[in-house]
């Protein structure tokens, strides 16, 4: 009954590539490869580096049959029917010899390794050496291997295999002729499985076949091992739900709902999401790597226009393109960079299931953004409103423009000026009253602000930050109890009062009180009765201003040199 039955073999043994023209997703590799057999520039040691599962161990035991097969094809493919080719494809050749690095990686290995690589092949025309995992090799393992590298006998070739090519010295790479194998794509490794499938004669649908794929990185032996527990599972009928449940995997319509919640502000669908994702034992942090890919999908549509960028089956495309229509770009990159920040955060994260539910509480209330030039749009509508005469509806008419001086004069019961406005360089402070105002204390605080705006001296306001201001008729009261305070506010007192003076066209007193100041003369050697220095008047002309950006002067010649928290009214 045991001669009846049959062995299993597992399908990535069973399914290994056998010829250059089988190997999936490395076309580049293997045009070279076939090319150098064809010409007779075969070189004698070659690295093969890249992912796990891709085809670097496959391609060594390939180029080592069509090295010595004694029946080669046209295309330098090897027949793996001659004996040479069988004793390869069996493992039993004395002629390709594999050998695991991890496990022979000691100088007492290469010795003689070296030693068995002076007798000439039996029945090829080469003698083969792949070593797999290489970068295990030691210091000195690799140092021994050197000199046999670099000028081997004319029988002997070398083929290097590692996944951490890194970790190969440079003395060894620069002896040998590198190819990188890629990682496989997603189409090459459904069209792959679905060979294998058709082969099996088992059903699989397309979703099933691109969530094995995803699931495998980018390595073909991983898919094809995940294809073997699938079926052990589910038979010769494999349908997507079986596939979920196996791999544990969360379903898209998860994540079109977490969308639907944020469109629609729903914080309390948010929590139930969490909920379910916690009490069917999905991981968090996969969780938060398939919504950032959701994101990147809807993104990838208002980007292209189109679904073709996207990884999926024919339903959940459709539903790409119809649900990226109701999403800016800008949401969509805050939406990403929330959900990538927070699955960092999670690896120091006490409490991850708090922490998943904040970051989707504050996805569903995130507000949306709009585009400053859409906003200089509308204020360019208001502007043009106002100057027609237009009466503008409410919430239009909460940003105004800059009202004239004349009409605040009038609405103040002030005297407007032109002087003032020539004497200035340009438009006078709106609310400044003139000369023949009268100067009562409430005037005098009442317009405190504006002149601190207008006189811009970074160390005044420094000081004046730290004293106490009381308002009079006609007069300022700076009060101190710091002596080094109201030192320095007697080496700006008439520079202030200069200002003042200007500023509100009549004379003004400024008096310190408190603390009395320390003579600075008398640190220095000078008179005690000698007058303080008076420090350097500004310069009459106002520094260049810089260049601005060409929306923030769009914004200025919008509203004038004021910004929107300056504009009266």
């Amino acid at each position: 009954m045991a001669d009846t039955e049959e062995t299993f073999v597992v399908t990535a043994r069973k399914w290994r590539p056998m010829r250059f023209d089988e190997v999936a997703g490395q076309n580049h590799i293997a045009a070279t490869l076939r090319n150098a057999i064809l010409s007779g520039r075969v070189h004698h040691a070659y690295l093969f580096t890249g992912p796990r599962g891709v085809g670097k161990t496959t391609s060594a035991r390939i180029m080592a049959k069509a090295l010595n097969c004694l029946n080669p094809g046209a295309n330098a493919e090897p027949c793996n029917e001659c004996a040479s080719c069988r004793d390869i494809i069996e493992g039993r050749s004395i002629d390709a010899v594999e050998i695991d690095g991890a496990s022979n990686n000691s100088v007492d290995d290469v010795r003689k390794l070296r030693e068995n690589s002076r007798y000439p092949p039996v029945h090829g025309k080469y003698k083969l050496y792949i070593i797999d995992e290489v970068h295990m090799l030691s210091t000195s393992a690799f140092n021994a291997l050197l000199k046999t590298l670099e000028e081997p006998p004319e029988h002997l070739i070398f083929i290097l295999a590692t996944t951490e090519v890194h970790k190969v010295p440079a003395t060894i790479l620069s002896r040998c002729q590198r190819f990188d194998f890629r990682r496989m794509e997603i189409e090459t490794i459904t069209e792959r499985l679905r060979q294998i499938a058709a082969g099996e004669g088992a059903e699989i649908d397309e979703d099933s076949l691109i969530a094995i794929a995803k699931k495998a990185d980018g390595s073909m032996r991983d898919s094809q091992s995940i294809f073997d527990q699938i079926v052990a599972f589910c038979g010769k009928d494999i349908r997507y739900d079986d596939v979920a449940g196996v791999l544990n995997l969360i379903d898209q319509d998860f994540f079109f709902g977490i969308t639907r919640a944020i469109r629609e502000r729903d914080a309390a669908a948010m929590f139930g999401m969490a909920r379910e994702v916690v009490k069917k034992g999905y991981d968090i942090g996969d969780c938060l790597r398939g919504l950032l890919e959701h994101f990147r999908n809807l993104l990838s549509v208002l980007a292209s226009g189109n679904a073709s960028l996207i990884e999926s089956s024919a339903v959940f495309l459709e539903r790409y393109e119809k649900e990226a229509a109701c999403f800016a770009m800008p949401d969509l990159l805050r939406l990403m960079n929330l959900a990538a920040s927070t699955e960092q955060s999670l690896r120091f994260s006490a409490q991850p299931r708090v922490r998943f539910e904040l970051a989707l509480a504050q996805m569903a209330m995130m507000e949306k953004s709009t585009d400053i030039l859409t906003l200089i749009e509308e204020f360019r509508a208001v502007k043009t409103a106002l100057s027609g005469g237009q009466r503008l509806p409410a919430a239009a008419r909460q940003v105004q423009p800059q009202a004239s001086a004349q009409s605040i004069a009038k609405e103040q019961n002030t005297e407007y000026s032109p002087a003032s406005k020539e004497k200035s360089g340009g438009s006078a402070p709106p609310t400044v009253p003139t000369k023949n105002s009268p100067h009562k204390k409430d005037d005098i605080s009442l317009h405190w602000q504006e002149f601190l705006r207008k006189y811009n001296n970074k160390a005044l306001l420094s000081l004046l930050s730290k004293v106490e201001i009381r308002f009079f008729d006609g007069e300022i009261e700076l009060h101190t109890e710091t002596a080094f305070v109201a030192d320095q506010l007697v080496v700006q007192k008439s520079a202030l009062t200069k200002a003042l003076s200007a500023f509100f066209n009549a004379p003004i007193t400024v008096t310190i009180s408190g603390k009395q100041p320390v003579s600075t003369s008398s640190h220095k050697g000078f008179d005690d009765k000698a007058p303080a220095p008076q420090p350097t008047p500004p310069p009459t002309q106002p520094p260049a201003p810089a260049e601005r950006h060409p929306v923030e002067q769009e914004i200025i010649n919008l509203f004038g040199k004021y910004g929107l928290h300056e504009i009266p009214g």
